[in-house]
């Protein structure tokens, strides 16, 4: 056998080392790293009692910070809860909307509130706490005013999608906990702004 004949040979089996080393590795499923372990839980907020499904732990992916209530949303919702008066008869859009948390309540006070995350499994949770509150054996149905939307900051088509739904716009922009990614929050919030809109962020 010549020298080409050899390397030839050699590359081969390379190839079938390569191959065989391929074949052994294991793929998991993307699934396998997601923690959806949701626990209903209660919150109370004032007067103002809420249950929805969340996240006990903050070991998450960042990417699926809207698992948990952070302690942001607590202080939002905490001061919503004292101030119900400047809602009466309001629309809201929340960003970066978690599990809802913020938005259910706000929705007791509001006529529409639309909630919205970019994150598929969040919107998961965000409409399975919808649903939730739509229950019969709610004391205060929140979810015909209720609306879930997907809205990755400064994606331009989702909202003009959502402003084209919700025409009437919106009198609060409200979020918790979302100071990442600055100047796509600065775009989205500019994308929102009417002349009476009004801004509560903590």
């Amino acid at each position: 056998m010549n020298e080409n004949g050899v390397v030839a040979l050699n590359k081969k089996e390379r190839e079938k080392e390569l191959q065989k080393e391929e074949d052994e590795i294991v793929c998991l499923d993307a699934s396998f790293f997601m923690n959806d372990d949701y626990q209903l839980t209660e919150f109370t907020f004032g007067s103002q009692n809420i249950q929805l499904f969340c996240l006990q732990s903050a070991s998450t992916d960042f990417d699926l910070t809207g698992q948990l209530v952070w302690p942001g949303a607590m202080l939002l919702n905490d001061y919503l809860s004292k101030h119900i008066e400047m809602f009466q008869g309001c629309t809201a859009i929340e960003l970066g909307s978690g599990v809802g948390i913020t938005g259910i309540l706000c929705r007791r006070f509001c006529n529409k509130v639309v909630l919205t995350d970019h994150n598929e499994e969040v919107l998961k949770i965000i409409k399975k706490n919808i649903e939730l509150h739509s229950c019969p054996e709610n004391i205060s149905p929140t979810s015909n005013g209720l609306v879930a939307e997907k809205l990755e900051w400064g994606n331009t088509d989702q909202i003009h999608e959502i402003l084209q739904k919700h025409p009437g716009g919106f009198d609060f922009v409200l979020g918790a906990d979302i100071y990442i990614l600055i100047m796509y929050l600065i775009m989205t919030l500019i994308s929102n702004i009417t002349t009476k809109l009004k801004c509560l962020k903590v």
